[in-house]
């Protein structure tokens, strides 16, 4: 009975290789730790889809994510070594290069269109275009970077008369609209489901400057140039594994939105798809359609650098300094 219990086992295994099944050695698995910008949210959504449906365990990497405190502190983290590979965005490169001592580089632009946004209510200041924008009282923060991207976006449309921003806490500025007492506020886009439940959603009005001609790059993955140089296959390997949980989001946003609240306890599943469908209106557009989901445009590149630079004054860089498309995935992951 031992020979041929034996016997068999060896059938059954030649029978495996005959067929291409025969059992592969276990891959071995480079621990990555990402860095997020914030805490987790909707937005984030992709990088847990990956995670949870073994996309980086496919492409032979152990990835721990773990939250940020800002897109700058996020470029720190991998400076620190804290984490290998970060969600900053290209402004914040820049600004971390210019100042001396980063080498981070974007090496994929998930957010083609800048999340910058000017709230307003339909019966008050009802903004819609730049020319509103002249004399207009904002809400905005004290040396806030987005101030700074309105301006710059008012000079290339021409708007002469500067608009009035007046300095008001973040937590307070949906209130303050909602009373009435300030006519616009300037935030970013994905808080567009709170300020319509504040306001009442039929009263919101959204203009979002991407949508108007503002060309900036905004979030991407980043990382450092000696990981990018010493490690390609690695890097690489994160990008096409996170695009594939991009174009999964995208077309799956409540299998989406289970799985963020499934792996972050306390985050409300209504909540969350809703900020998946807005990232969505900044990740898949035109250009993603065709070059494919966090693809960098040289010229694109070359005028988010341009614009950025307009508010570091002596800043001296140059867009090649600033990103590395070449880890890109050959064949372009279309949402």
């Amino acid at each position: 009975m031992h020979w041929m219990r034996k016997t068999a086992i060896a059938s059954l295994a030649g029978t495996f290789v005959a067929l291409g099944l025969a059992a592969a050695p276990a891959r071995a698995q480079t621990p990555i730790t990402f860095s997020l910008d914030f805490r987790a949210l909707g937005r984030h959504a992709a990088w847990f889809v990956a995670l949870d449906k073994g996309y980086y365990k496919q492409a032979g990497l152990d990835v721990s994510i773990i939250a940020g405190q800002g897109t700058a502190q996020a470029i720190q983290a991998i400076e620190a070594g804290t984490a290998q590979i970060a969600f900053s965005d290209v402004a914040g490169v820049v600004a971390a290069r210019a100042n001396g001592g980063s080498t981070a580089k974007m090496v994929s632009v998930i957010y083609q269109k800048a999340p910058y946004a000017i709230f307003s209510l339909r019966d008050g200041a009802n903004v819609r275009s730049a020319d509103q924008l002249g004399g207009l009282e904002i809400g905005s923060g004290a040396g806030s970077f987005t101030q700074k991207v309105i301006e710059a976006f008012m000079a290339q449309k021409g708007v002469k008369t500067p608009a009035k921003f007046t300095n008001v806490d973040p937590s307070a500025r949906v209130g303050m609209l909602a009373a009435k007492k300030i006519p616009a506020v300037e935030t970013f886009v994905m808080t567009r489901p709170g300020i319509a439940k504040a306001v009442g959603s039929s009263n919101a009005r959204t203009y979002l400057l991407a949508n108007d001609g503002l060309v900036l790059y905004s979030n991407g993955i980043v990382a450092r140039e000696d990981l990018i140089k010493s490690k390609p296959d690695v890097v690489k390997a994160f990008i096409a594994a996170s695009l594939k949980g991009w174009k999964d989001t995208i077309a799956k946003p409540e299998e989406a939105a289970d799985i963020v609240v499934k792996l972050n306890k306390g985050l409300e599943k209504d909540v969350v798809l809703e900020e998946i469908q807005i990232v969505g209106e900044l990740v898949k557009t035109e250009v993603t359609e065709k070059k494919g989901l966090g693809a960098i445009d040289a010229d694109a590149m070359a005028s988010s650098v341009s614009l950025i630079l307009q508010t570091l004054p002596g800043a001296k860089l140059t867009a090649s300094d600033v990103y590395d498309s070449s880890l890109l995935p050959a064949a372009p992951v279309l949402p």
